[in-house]
């Protein structure tokens, strides 16, 4: 197991070559291990077959147990493997994921195990003599060690857990532990496993105390998915102005849930294998959009109680460091939360898939076309539904709660708050001019997939502005402080934000310009009969998310502290950039560049960078009207 630390520290301190010889011996003598094992496992078979008479001397050399510390030691290897950037050991490590939890119920950490306190001392001298604090302390000692031990197992399982999660939402990966196979409690407090003694661990109140918000996985899950059956006022509608982490937790509803630390970034994931779990049920069938707002409507107020429940602990907080001294946990879970809500509105399964083959060019196309991004969601306009809408979408009580039809003399439409910035296209305002009304206001009406788009982008845009207000973009952290799970946020959200503005762009593009580059009065005709209240607010959001980012990089390049991209000057790419959607991609792969300490977040930077090509070029075919 040390050597396997080894090499992530030495990933991490970016030498790659040492890292991997040490990660190279850590798998060698964790496959020596495992040949001694199955070698006793041979014995143990010869010795069921041996006569009776012989057994029980033989019983102790015969038993194999999985130790714990093997479970450990495969679990950093699996880790390491999926952070290296080798492809081949990614590849190895998720052929491991499953031996990993074959290893892990061999060591029986899928049993559940409590530790009650049951202690009754009685001390040889009733004075409370040396001898008899003495047998107290060694009690103690014994007690903490015991509970200790039986926490560790459960925190071990709970890794893998977090681990097989993870590479569900990474990489659409067949979960290697499911919801259903966890029987256990939820981790206590992290101030009793903190403890450094006996005497410590019974200063906070030993067992007793670590067991005052005990609660089993599945109680803690279910009552989170029972939360819309509860409180149908839970949620979300159209009047929040935030969303997701950036709801204050003072408007949070009360919650009776008090997980610990590590209980929420468990439950959290737990969450996100729920979505996916859901969508797997409904896998090669078609979504009706019954069963769309039904899965939003259970799930989004699931999401909500497990935010109130994580504001419960009054030393959680989204900031880092931890301003109360308690570690990076309960931060680690925000930008899962925030995740959770935009997969929620879209499937981003297929093209998590082609991000695990390293096709880039595969993801963004299928971002772009693909039929399941939306579920329930038309490509096109229907002769019978000529917006693409279904009639109960807005209606009271649908979780998608959409702006009335607009009219080109409606006053709320006309006060445009967010001017887009660029340059003005002679030859596209000569165009709209010659637009015809009618064609301008049949270009208005959106589409399903647009709407369902902008709900996820609305929460994608909030969790990064959100996270640039906490301080915890990627242009705020050196490399020794990028978190995992912002990552895989800040890709997400970021991929989700471009395919909405190119989706608006491609409806808008022939009157309007591209998004973001060409200069558009969005008090005028046509600005106001093709654009929603919702798209123009929007729009002004992804512009401060850009300038915001933009003045941070300018801030390092001006102090020598962030490299170019590719040879080039970050400030010329920018300029030479199509719109908000290539801008949005290409300045996220920036920080990621810049924060890459991992090198698969390097894959990220690849990744977003050949998306924000496609963007570009799909601009400018919307301009010239190009399918």
């Amino acid at each position: 197991m040390l050597l396997s630390m080894a090499a992530i520290g030495s990933l991490f301190e970016l030498e790659h070559q040492t890292s991997m010889d040490l990660f190279g011996m850590a798998k060698k003598m964790i496959q020596l291990y495992l040949d001694e094992r199955r070698k006793a496992t041979v014995r143990k078979a010869d010795f069921r077959r041996t006569p009776l008479s012989d057994q029980n001397s033989q019983q102790q050399e015969t038993i194999v147990e999985t130790p714990v510390w093997l479970v450990q030691a495969m679990l950093l290897n699996v880790v390491y493997g999926h952070n290296c950037g080798d492809k081949r050991s990614g590849e190895i490590a998720s052929t491991h994921a499953a031996a990993l939890v074959s290893l892990a119920s061999g060591a029986e950490l899928l049993r559940p195990a409590r530790v009650e306190a049951t202690r009754d001392f009685e001390m040889s001298d009733a004075d409370g003599s040396w001898n008899g604090s003495a047998r107290k302390d060694a009690d103690d000692q014994a007690e903490w060690l015991h509970w200790k031990g039986v926490e560790e197992r459960k925190r071990t399982l709970y890794a893998v857990f977090i681990l097989s999660s993870l590479l569900v939402s990474a990489y659409n990966h067949t979960p290697a532990l499911t919801n259903s196979e966890v029987l256990l409690d939820l981790p206590s407090d992290e101030e009793f496993f903190s403890a450094e003694s006996g005497a410590a661990f019974q200063a906070k109140g030993g067992v007793s105390a670590a067991n005052r918000n005990r609660m089993t996985f599945h109680v803690a899950l279910g009552e989170l998915l029972r939360t819309n059956e509860k409180q149908q006022k839970l949620a979300l509608n159209s009047g929040h102005q935030n969303f997701g982490s950036a709801v204050n937790v003072n408007d949070l509803p009360k919650s009776d849930l008090k997980p610990s630390t590590f209980g929420c970034l468990i439950l959290i994931n737990a969450l996100h294998n729920y979505i996916w779990e859901t969508r797997q049920r409904h896998h090669n069938k078609v979504w009706t959009n019954e069963e769309t707002e039904k899965m939003h409507r259970h799930i989004e107020p699931a999401l909500m109680a497990w935010h109130a429940a994580w504001a419960n602990n009054p030393h959680h907080s989204a900031e880092r460091p931890n301003p109360f001294g308690m570690g990076p946990l309960s931060a680690d879970a925000i930008p899962l939360l925030d995740l959770a809500y935009v997969r929620l509105f879209v499937n981003l399964s297929r093209s998590k898939e082609k991000f695990w083959q390293r096709d880039w060019e595969g993801m963004a196309e299928e971002l772009a076309k693909g039929s399941e991004i939306v579920q329930h969601a038309e490509q096109s306009p229907t002769a019978s539904d000529p917006a693409g809408m279904d009639p109960s979408d807005g209606a009271p009580g649908s979780l998608f709660v959409d702006s009335p039809t607009i009219q080109s003399s409606s006053p709320k439409f006309v006060a445009a708050k967010f001017p887009l910035s660029g340059t003005i296209n002679p030859a596209l305002t000569q165009q709209q001019g010659q637009a015809p009304q009618s064609q301008l206001t049949g270009n208005r009406s959106i589409t399903r997939r647009e709407k369902h788009l902008r709900k996820a982008a609305l929460f994608a845009a909030e969790s990064l502005s959100a996270s640039g207000k906490l301080g915890v973009t990627f242009a705020d952290l050196t490399s020794r402080e990028l978190p995992l799970q912002s990552a895989m946020c800040a890709f997400d959200c970021a991929q989700v934000l471009a395919e909405w503005v190119a989706t608006l762009q491609d409806r808008v593009g022939k009157y309007l310009g591209i998004l973001g580059q060409d200069e558009v009065d969005l008090t005028q005709v046509p600005a106001i009969m093709l654009l929603e209240d919702e798209d123009v607010k929007l729009l002004g959001k992804i512009q401060e998310i850009i300038q915001s980012a933009q003045m941070k990089m300018n801030l390092e390049m001006a102090s020598g502290g962030l490299g170019s991209v590719n040879g080039l000057d970050g400030r010329h790419q920018m300029d030479d950039c199509a719109g908000y959607a290539a801008k949005l991609l290409r300045v996220t792969a920036y920080m990621f560049d810049k924060a890459a300490v991992w090198p698969v977040t390097r894959l990220i930077t690849s990744c977003l960078e050949t998306h924000a090509n496609h963007m570009r070029a799909r601009a400018e075919k919307s301009v010239l009207n190009l399918e």
